[in-house]
């Protein structure tokens, strides 16, 4: 099936504790890469997100799909496992402080397709990944702060 990976980084002007709080709300990853609408957010007795529901679209049609933090480390990175019907993968931020107040937040997205419609249309998913990237870690960023 195919692949790809997508990496963009953007400096939020919010200490690495506030970038880890706003990483729990489960709507701070929607318009992220493939993940369009968020719902359905589990947390854990601490509050740490743990998963939630979210979809896209592939060829105009909705696809539903599950989100489940694989591994989090406070204030320093959180990995998201997707996993949807046409589409699967991995969604990261990673964050470091600067010495300024400031964080730097790096987002990879790995995505692979599933199925034959996915496959495809994998390139154009694949371009539209790529152009929008950059636009949704910069506003991610930018409403940091």
């Amino acid at each position: 099936m195919p692949s790809a990976t997508f990496t963009h980084q953007s400096t939020a002007r919010a200490s690495t504790a506030d970038v880890w709080e706003t990483l729990q709300e489960a709507t701070t990853w929607a318009n992220i890469g493939p993940v369009e609408e968020v719902w359905g957010a589990v947390h854990s007795d601490e509050g740490h997100l743990t998963s939630f529901q979210w979809s896209t679209t592939v060829a105009a049609r909705r696809y539903p799909g599950t989100a489940t933090v694989a591994s989090a480390e406070p204030e320093a990175r959180m990995l998201l496992e997707l996993d949807a019907r046409e589409v699967a993968g991995s969604l990261e931020a990673k964050l470091e402080a600067n010495g300024d107040g400031t964080t730097v937040v790096a987002v990879t997205l790995w995505v692979t397709s599933r199925g034959t419609l996915s496959t495809l249309f994998f390139p154009v998913v694949s371009e539209a990944i790529s152009k929008g990237l950059p636009a949704q870690v910069e506003r991610f960023a930018g409403s940091l702060g």
